[in-house]
């Protein structure tokens, strides 16, 4: 006699592109379906989608580059005043580079993010791979493609003189103080609160979250010793502006 039961077909499993919006409202069903699978999807989408974005709006965000140049070389000028012709030589070729290598650098900044998270993650005995930590990183990097979008358009708008800084266009409290006034460390930390890292910080906590089995707690603690870490090298470069 033929068996008639038949096993109800498993829905499938959302796209690529269905996971690239859910993982702005569901980052732990996307952590869990995507835990396995390749980084470089995500990977490849954010340092591609950044790279053109950046590239189509480059122009208006030439003011920014030039006064973040200008404010990291003011020391060496000042020593060397006769310096100064090079050094802006050096800044030209730098922008004009720039505008074709953002995604490489994406890359590598990602894939940097990746295996610190891994390795922090061993801090709580996480069951993550260097692998998930790569993806982690790589999806957790989401929220940098609407963070460019907002820059970009608020470049597009606002009065170049007012664009002396990358976080004069940020989402955090140090858009409201002037760059050439303040602490540097205070306007740097404060730098730090941008809703897009603190977005970034929190999808990385989830990520390991889901993949190294961890608790909620120990989530929260790597979430904020992680951030603690991404501060590190800005306040460095701060530190030498004082």
């Amino acid at each position: 006699m033929t068996d008639i039961t038949q096993t109800a077909a498993a829905p499938n499993a959302p796209s690529f592109w269905e996971d690239v919006i859910e993982i702005f409202v569901h980052p732990v069903d996307v952590f869990r379906r995507r835990a396995d699978t390749s980084f470089w999807p995500p990977l490849l989408f954010v340092a591609i989608t950044i790279g053109v974005i950046t590239f189509a709006t480059f122009n208006v965000l030439t003011p920014i580059f030039e006064a973040e140049f200008a404010r990291n070389t003011a020391k060496q000028v000042a020593q060397n005043p006769q310096a100064a012709a090079q050094i802006n030589a050096m800044k030209d070729t730098m922008l004009n580079v720039s505008k074709f290598t953002i995604p490489i650098f994406l890359i590598i900044g990602t894939m940097v993010l990746g295996l610190v998270t891994w390795l922090v993650s061993k801090m709580f005995d996480a069951k993550t791979t260097a692998g998930q930590g790569l993806l982690v990183a790589s999806w957790a990097y989401m929220p940098r493609v609407l963070g460019t979008i907002a820059v970009s358009a608020q470049a597009l708008f606002m009065d170049p003189a007012k664009l002396n800084s990358q976080l004069a266009v940020s989402l955090s409290p140090a858009r409201f103080l002037d760059v050439e006034t303040a602490n540097p460390i205070l306007y740097q930390m404060l730098g730090r609160l941008d809703l897009m890292i603190l977005w970034e910080t929190v999808l990385l906590a989830i990520g390991i979250y889901v993949t190294g089995k961890i608790t909620k707690n120990q989530a929260i603690v790597f979430g904020v010793l992680i951030w603690l870490l991404g501060a590190v090298p800005v306040l460095r470069n701060a530190i030498v502006q004082m």
